[in-house]
């Protein structure tokens, strides 16, 4: 499938988080925006580094009123450890057979590609970014983008 881009509707999705509890994207659309960002898996430097960097800037986020969900094919018990072990404010999603990832055409060869989205209160999806290696600019992306929500 292909990757969806600035301007396609959010697709309805339903996941479990790293407690078993169903996330929707019902949950979010029309009531706030929210950043959906794709990770690999819960080991490695950079997917470590990036879930962790939305992590130290999950207040700020939460200051501009969005939510932060980081989906990933891993385990609920996979993502519980890795949750617990580095401190994950933020819902981190078992997207099982990489459904999700399929579903916004993020599905990588091997592996999910890293791909964040932003969805607006509409359920538009506003910001679209990739970038394998630089886990820094998908958390300086998203910021600058809900700054610029937040002031319109």
């Amino acid at each position: 499938m292909t990757r969806l881009k600035v301007g396609d509707q959010c697709p309805q999705f339903s996941v479990k988080n790293k407690d078993g509890k169903e996330i929707k994207s019902s949950d979010f659309i029309g009531t706030k925006p929210f950043v959906l960002f794709f990770f690999p898996n819960n080991i490695g430097y950079y997917c470590r580094s990036e879930v962790c960097e939305f992590r130290d800037a999950y207040e700020k986020f939460c200051e501009y009123g969005v939510e932060v969900i980081g989906a990933s094919p891993n385990s609920v018990q996979s993502h519980n450890k890795f949750a617990e072990r580095h401190k994950i404010p933020f819902n981190l999603v078992v997207d099982e057979g990489r459904k999700l990832a399929k579903t916004f055409g993020v599905d990588g060869f091997l592996i999910t590609d890293r791909v964040t989205f932003i969805i607006d209160i509409t359920g538009k999806i506003v910001l679209s970014h990739s970038a394998l290696l630089k886990s820094t600019q998908h958390i300086e992306e998203s910021l600058k983008l809900v700054e610029t929500l937040r002031a319109n």
